[in-house]
């Protein structure tokens, strides 16, 4: 039975210091090619982001990024998939964010290449921070209007700000049905994270297409976050690393290790003799 293992990486496969550790990738890299692993990962992070993370994994499968908008082969950025937002939609959400005054940060895909783009002097100071984090990213499109957009599929805003200028826009995307958001505080940081994406965009249905066009029987998922929980809903098995939020703990097969200690190549390495 092909066994398809999908792990979240941030509080789950990666260190603290946002990479996979010296362990993980060898013991991960001699699985994949010696030992029938079927392995890859879900994400929130983009391609360019997830790669600096994981450098030096053996990636011979898609990935799946931005919490399921988008499924990508990471050897030539090939898109398998990619939830994007109706013409409507985008336009509904041009004018939420004037009416609120709020400029996030969008990405998108314009003939298959993507773009990080954003509205040049209506920056805020944690938009300033995450584009200072990506300078020479070749990803990012300064724009003076989001008219600019208009031919390009949009999948993702992020907006920077305080909890207090969020507020209004949260509460108008979070009543819509075809919308989803993701509303935390930044790590480290006072500033929020309003996410802002479709609402089929899942880490579980990204897997479960993923599983199928892979042809694998069974999916096993590792995850830390409320953000992991559609990934376990889709699951036929997933376990929670021991740093995760209780709500997750709660949906899980089992709890293994912390993050910090290779749980998820430890629990591999000694049980994927089940698997295969």
């Amino acid at each position: 039975m092909k066994t398809l293992f999908v792990s979240d990486l941030d509080g789950t496969l990666l260190t603290a210091e946002e990479r996979l550790s010296a362990y993980s990738l060898q013991h991960l890299n001699d699985m994949i090619d010696n030992g029938g692993l079927c392995f890859t990962y879900a994400t929130a992070r983009s391609l360019n982001s997830a790669a600096k993370a994981v450098w030096g994994l053996r990636q011979n499968l898609p990935v799946i990024l931005y919490n399921g908008a988008v499924i990508m082969k990471p050897w030539n950025g090939e898109m398998l998939y990619n939830c994007h937002f109706s013409a409507e939609q985008f336009a509904d959400i041009r004018a939420y964010l004037r009416e609120e005054d709020i400029w996030p940060v969008v990405y998108s895909f314009l003939g298959g290449k993507e773009r990080l783009s954003w509205v040049q002097g209506k920056e805020s100071e944690g938009l300033l921070r995450y584009l200072s984090r990506r300078k020479g990213d070749l990803r990012l499109h300064p724009i003076s209007s989001y008219n600019e957009l208009a031919e390009d599929e949009v999948f993702y805003f992020n907006c920077i700000e305080s909890s207090r200028r969020l507020s209004g826009l949260y509460s108008r995307v979070r009543a819509r049905s075809d919308m989803k958001t993701i509303y935390e505080q930044e790590t480290y940081r006072s500033d929020y994270w309003l996410e802002i994406m479709p609402s089929g965009t899942s880490k579980g249905e990204c897997a479960l297409r993923l599983k199928q066009i892979l042809g694998a029987e069974r999916l096993v998922a590792f995850g830390d976050a409320r953000n992991d929980e559609e990934l376990f809903s889709a699951a036929d098995e997933c376990y929670a690393v021991q740093n995760a939020v209780d709500e997750l703990k709660a949906m899980a097969t089992g709890v293994i290790g912390y993050c910090e200690e290779d749980a998820v190549a430890k629990f591999l390495r000694s049980s994927l003799h089940r698997y295969i």
